[in-house]
């Protein structure tokens, strides 16, 4: 249902055309300077190029039979759909839809109001994003990044984990964009990452990854967009 390379692929797409465009500008600043938020329109822009529908911090299922509240809801940073006229169906408001007819005369109609058309949570494809740099800025100055390694063994893993804590979703990955000063330390520090994952026993299936060359502003001269897949178990 989803073909990974082709995800990684728009991915890496998207983030080697910014990087791109920085340069054309005469940017000071490259695409390793951006904090993950700002990639996120980026990542949605290339992927809905493809027809995708893309869809930012949607809530993750959950238990819906509590009916939490929206503010108390973990939210998943790109949800992707094959329509995008069909956003991911969201078990809690069907479930509150329902809540609002019931002793009313909508009530039989509650079922048809909460279906509004939605793709199934199984159907989407569920993408956390991560970014690490060996070089970053730190209080608006470049240099290494001493929090490299946890940043490269902690998110990614936290938040895999968090996926595959919800059983409704089948088809997920995080995205970890990595900036090196090499390819070379890209590939061994993406491969310690993918053991350690396994270590813990989390469900990851091989990497999809794609790299690129960045103008070196700060020490990074590589980018490398690793797609970490959750195993189905």
């Amino acid at each position: 249902m989803w073909d990974r390379a082709e995800l990684i692929e728009a991915l890496s797409r998207g983030l080697t055309e910014r990087a791109q465009a920085l340069d054309a500008e005469n940017a000071v600043a490259g695409l390793d300077s951006l904090p993950e938020i700002d990639l996120h329109p980026i990542l949605e822009n290339s992927l809905a190029a493809g027809g995708l529908g893309v869809f930012r911090e949607v809530p993750y299922p959950g238990r819906p039979r509590r009916r939490p509240a929206h503010r108390e809801r973990e939210r998943c940073d790109l949800v992707l759909t094959h329509n995008p006229q069909e956003p991911p169906a969201d078990p809690v408001i069907e479930l509150k839809e329902q809540d609002k007819a019931a002793g009313t005369l909508f009530e039989p109609m509650a079922a048809d109001i909460a279906g509004a058309p939605a793709t199934p949570i199984d159907r989407c494809y569920w993408l956390e994003v991560k970014v690490a740099g060996q070089f970053t800025y730190t209080d608006g100055l470049p240099g290494p990044n001493q929090s490299y390694t946890s940043e490269l063994t902690r998110g990614p893993a936290s938040d895999l984990a968090k996926l595959a804590r919800d059983s409704r979703i089948v088809h997920a990955g995080v995205l970890l964009v990595l900036f090196t000063a090499d390819k070379s330390t890209a590939e061994h520090d993406l491969a310690v990452t993918v053991h350690r994952m396994l270590d813990r026993d989390l469900p990851i299936a091989p990497p999809s990854v794609e790299s690129f060359p960045i103008n070196d502003r700060i020490g990074n001269s590589v980018c490398t967009a690793a797609l970490l897949p959750l195993r189905a178990v």
